[in-house]
């Protein structure tokens, strides 16, 4: 009886020892870092596209390339830009509007933090001209 407990024992220690080893192993942990950047939005004061983080501060993070498309009576117009700030073109065809319009600004390019290209999502803003541009017919004013 000792002697097949001591069997037991031995059989027991072999078993726990193997499976020891085996959780020793170093597991690889595989971490993606996620970017501050979720959207950009359209400042129509500054007249610029603003980058957000996810807490919904503005950053000043560089927008590299976008597609601006002013939507008309039927046809969309389509502008490309580089920079943060609208190209004089741009801002030339929102002045000329007489009346509210959908603006699209898609294909936006950020650099992040470590100079990485990320893609944000589209922006859709509706555009209101001065009101020197705008048709009074009918308001009374």
């Amino acid at each position: 009886m000792k002697r097949s407990l001591t069997h037991l024992l031995f059989i027991f220690c072999f078993l726990l020892a193997g499976n020891t080893y085996k959780a020793q192993e170093p597991n690889v942990i595989k971490i993606k870092k996620e970017s501050n950047l979720v959207k950009a939005v359209f400042d129509n004061v500054d007249l610029k596209l603003m980058a957000v983080d996810r807490f919904g501060n503005p950053r000043d993070n560089q927008i590299t390339s976008y597609k601006l498309w002013i939507k008309g009576k039927g046809d969309a117009k389509g502008y490309q830009g580089f920079s943060n700030n609208l190209t004089p073109e741009m801002i030339k065809e929102l002045n000329k509007l007489k009346r509210a319009a959908k603006i699209f600004f898609t294909e936006i390019q950020v650099k992040d933090e470590n100079d990485h290209l990320q893609k944000l999502p589209d922006v859709i803003d509706t555009w209101f001209p001065n009101c020197k541009n705008c048709d009074n017919k009918g308001t009374g004013y």
